[in-house]
C-alpha cells in the first residue's frame, strides 16, 4: 500500500493537516502516477484541493523526489501570517526597517533558496503581494524591506489552496497574471469522499499509530462502524477521520468500535469549488459578472439592486468618459434614464427633461459657476504574453509619456490576436502585439488597421506539440487527428505549413477552434491529439513535462511579434506612433535586444503576402488580399511617422 505520512506525525499532533496519506482508490492511484510524474522537473506546481486532504503531504513527496531532495523545504502557511508582516516573512528584511526590526533577517525565500517553498493557502495573498510574488518569480530575487539590492534565490515553488483560483480571478481577488504563472503543472487532490477506496486503508494506519501512542491493544471495527466509515461524507477529509478513529479508540468497550464510538458530525460534506480537472477554464466577463453576483448574494447586501444599478451605471459613465448619450448607447436605454440616475448619484447636476423630471438639489452651482470636466482622450493597448509589450506596460515609460501629452493608457490583456482583431473592428484599440495571422485577416474583414513595427524572428517560439505520452511521432501521423488552435493565429499558418512539409493536405487534419485556455482544457484531458501553441504558454507546457514538440516554425515561418495600430490614429496623429515606437525601441535596447524593433520593409509585406495568399488557397478568409496594394501607402506612412 503507497503511504506517505507527514514526517514525525508527533510533532504535528496540534496541526490541523493531514497527516498520512495512502494510494489505494483508482483516483488516488491517479494522482500518484501524475505526481511522479511532475516531480522530477522544475516546474512549479500548483495543488488543489479541501483542507485537509494532504497537499503538504504531496508538496514533500514532490521535494522528495526531485533533484533538490536534499536541499531545504520550507512550508510557510500565507493564511496564517499577519497582512502588515508577510513581506518581511517572504523577502527578509534589513535591520532598523520598521519598528522592531533589530537586525537584518533573511525571509522564506532565501532559507528554501536551493530547494523548495511551499506556499500553502496562496490564494489568502493580498493583491500588492501577489504582485510582489510574481515578480519574484519572474526574477528569480528577492529585495529584503529595507534594502535597494537584489538578492539571487534559487527556488522551486509549490503553491497550494484550498479555494478555486480561478473563481477568484474572475472575482478580482487573485491576479491572472498569477495564476498563469503557478499553473504550470496543476495537481488536484480529490476530497476524501470522492475516493472511498482510501477510507478503511487510511483507519487501518491511524488504528496501528495511535494504538501504539495510547499502548493499547488493537480494537475491532465492527460490520456497522465499517459501513459508519464508508458511508459518511468526510466534509473534514482525512483530518475528520484521523479525529473520529483517535476518539473511538479512547472510548470503545472491550476492544470493539461502534459506529457511536466514532462520533461522526452530520454535517453535510460540502461542494467543491474547485476544477473537476487539471486545467484552467477561460475567465470570461460573464463568469467574472456571475462571481461576483455570488459573493454579493452569500454577503446579503441590503439594497442589492440598487447597489448593483448604481454600479454598473458609474462604470459605464466613466468608461464612456463622462459621455451620457456614449452611456446610453452602451447600455441599451435612455439617455433621459441616464441623466436621471446620475442626477440621483450626485455625479451630474440640473434637471431631467420630459415628465419625469427630477428637482434639481438645493445646493447645486449655478450654471455660470459649473466647471466642466474635459475628457481625458484614452489610448487603448490590446497585447498577449508575448513581444515587447507586457515590458513596456511593466516598465511604465508609455504611460508617463503620453500622460505628459494629456492622454490616458489603457492596457488590455487578449488571449490571442484574433480577438485584438475583432476589438480594432469595433474601434476599442489604438495599438496591439500580435502574429503573422491576424493582420491578415483583419485586411479581409476591411477592419482599418495599419502596420507599424516588427520585432526579430522567433521561429521557436510556436509550435505543434503532442502529449508527451502519444504515438504521434512525426508530423505525417497527424492524418485524421484532431488538432486545437486559436483561430487566426501565427500558429494557423505554421500548422499548415507543417502539414504541406510533410505531404499532408489541410483537410486531413480536423481543425478544433478554441482559445488557449479552452485549448489547454482539451489537450490536458485527451481531447485533442494536438495543439498549435506559441510562447510563453510553450514554454510552460514543455518546463511542465507533459509535451513535446513535434514541430516547431524553425524553416516553415519566421514567426516575428507585428506591432499594428488602428488606421484612424494613425493618420490623425502619427506623433503617438512615434512614441509607441520609441518606447518599444527604448525598452527593448535595455531589457532584450534580441526582440530590438525594426521598421515595417518589403521583405516583411512578402512574408505577409504569403501568408495571405496560403490562407486564401485554404478558403480561410472570404477574399484575397493583396498587403502591398492595400496597406503599402498607410505603412509608408507609418514609417515615415517613426523617422
Amino acid at each position: 500500500m503507497p503511504l506517505l505520512t507527514l514526517g514525525d506525525p508527533q510533532a504535528h499532533s496540534l496541526s490541523v493537516r493531514a497527516k498520512a496519506l495512502v494510494f489505494e482508490d483508482p483516483r488516488s492511484v491517479e494522482v500518484l502516477a501524475r505526481l511522479r510524474q511532475i516531480a522530477p522537473s522544475e516546474a512549479t506546481v500548483l495543488v488543489m484541493g479541501e483542507t485537509g486532504t494532504g497537499k503538504e503531504i504531496v508538496a514533500r513527496h514532490i521535494h522528495e523526489l526531485s533533484q533538490r531532495g536534499d536541499r531545504p523545504f520550507v512550508a510557510v502557511n500565507c493564511g496564517a501570517l499577519a497582512d502588515t508582516l508577510i513581506e518581511s516573512e517572504l523577502f527578509g528584511h534589513e535591520k532598523g526597517a520598521f519598528t522592531g526590526a533589530l537586525s537584518s533577517k533573511p525571509g522564506w525565500f532565501e532559507a528554501a533558496s536551493g530547494g523548495t517553498l511551499f506556499l500553502d493557502e496562496i490564494g489568502d495573498l493580498p493583491l500588492g503581494m501577489q504582485v510582489k510574488l510574481l515578480r519574484v518569480l519572474q526574477e528569480g530575487e528577492v529585495v529584503r524591506v529595507g534594502a535597494r539590492h537584489p538578492i539571487r534565490v534559487d527556488v522551486r515553488l509549490i503553491a497550494a489552496t484550498n479555494v478555486s483560483l480561478q473563481q477568484a480571478v474572475a472575482a478580482g481577488h487573485f491576479r491572472e497574471d498569477l495564476f498563469y504563472r503557478l499553473n504550470v503543472a496543476p495537481l488536484i487532490l480529490p476530497p476524501l469522499r470522492e475516493r472511498p477506496g482510501d477510507i478503511l486503508p487510511l483507519v487501518e494506519y491511524f488504528i496501528a499509530f495511535y494504538q501504539q501512542r495510547l499502548g493499547i491493544t488493537a480494537p475491532t471495527l465492527s460490520e456497522q462502524a465499517i459501513q459508519r466509515l464508508l458511508q459518511h461524507g468526510w466534509p473534514g477529509n482525512i483530518r475528520e477521520l484521523e479525529n473520529a478513529v483517535h476518539h473511538a479508540l479512547l472510548v470503545c468497550q472491550g476492544g470493539y468500535v461502534t459506529p457511536k464510538d466514532l462520533q461522526l458530525s452530520s454535517m453535510p460534506a460540502r461542494v467543491s469549488r474547485l476544477p473537476e480537472r487539471v486545467a484552467s477554464e477561460p475567465v470570461t466577463p460573464e463568469s467574472a459578472l456571475s462571481a461576483g453576483l455570488e459573493q454579493l448574494f452569500d454577503a446579503d447586501v441590503p439594497d442589492l439592486w440598487a447597489a448593483i444599478e448604481r454600479t454598473v451605471m458609474s462604470k459605464a459613465y466613466e468608461y464612456c468618459e463622462r459621455n451620457q448619450l456614449q452611456t446610453a448607447r452602451l447600455l441599451g436605454i435612455s439617455r433621459n434614464i441616464v441623466r436621471a440616475r446620475l442626477l440621483e448619484y450626485g455625479q451630474i447636476h440640473g434637471s431631467v427633461r420630459g415628465p419625469s423630471a427630477a428637482v434639481e438639489p438645493a445646493n447645486a452651482p449655478p450654471e455660470s459657476q459649473r466647471v466642466l470636466r474635459p475628457s481625458v482622450p484614452c489610448v487603448r493597448i490590446g497585447y498577449q504574453r508575448i513581444g515587447l509589450l507586457p515590458l513596456v506596460k511593466e516598465h511604465g515609460g508609455l504611460d508617463a509619456v503620453l500622460g505628459t501629452r494629456g492622454y490616458r493608457v489603457e492596457w488590455i490583456e487578449y488571449p490571442g490576436g484574433i480577438q485584438m482583431v475583432e476589438a480594432f473592428q469595433t474601434s476599442q484599440l489604438s495599438f496591439a502585439g500580435v502574429g503573422e495571422g491576424p493582420p491578415v485577416f483583419a485586411q479581409a474583414a476591411r477592419v482599418p488597421i495599419v502596420y507599424i513595427a516588427a520585432e526579430a524572428p522567433a521561429p521557436t517560439d510556436e509550435a505543434l506539440v503532442v502529449p508527451r505520452g502519444s504515438q504521434v511521432r512525426a508530423v505525417r501521423d497527424l492524418a485524421g487527428k484532431r488538432v486545437a488552435l486559436n483561430r487566426g493565429a501565427n500558429v494557423h499558418y505554421l500548422l499548415i505549413r507543417a502539414l504541406e512539409e510533410a505531404g499532408l493536405a489541410y483537410e486531413d487534419v480536423e481543425v478544433v477552434y478554441l482559445t488557449p485556455a479552452e485549448a489547454r482544457v482539451a489537450f490536458e484531458r485527451g481531447e485533442v491529439d494536438a495543439w498549435a501553441i506559441w510562447a510563453p504558454l510553450l514554454h510552460e507546457l514543455l518546463e511542465s513535462g507533459s509535451a513535446r514538440v513535434l514541430r516547431d516554425a524553425s524553416g516553415l515561418t519566421d514567426n516575428p511579434v507585428l506591432y499594428i495600430g488602428s488606421e484612424s490614429l494613425v493618420q490623425a496623429q502619427p506623433e503617438l506612433v512615434s512614441l509607441f515606437f520609441g518606447q518599444l525601441a527604448a525598452v527593448a535596447a535595455v531589457a532584450a535586444p534580441h526582440r530590438f524593433p525594426r521598421r515595417v520593409d518589403d521583405s516583411l509585406l512578402a512574408e505577409q503576402q504569403a501568408v495571405a495568399d496560403t490562407f486564401h488557397r485554404h478558403k480561410l478568409l472570404g477574399q484575397a488580399v493583396r498587403i502591398r496594394d492595400a496597406r503599402a501607402p498607410r505603412v509608408v506612412s507609418s514609417n515615415t511617422a517613426l523617422a
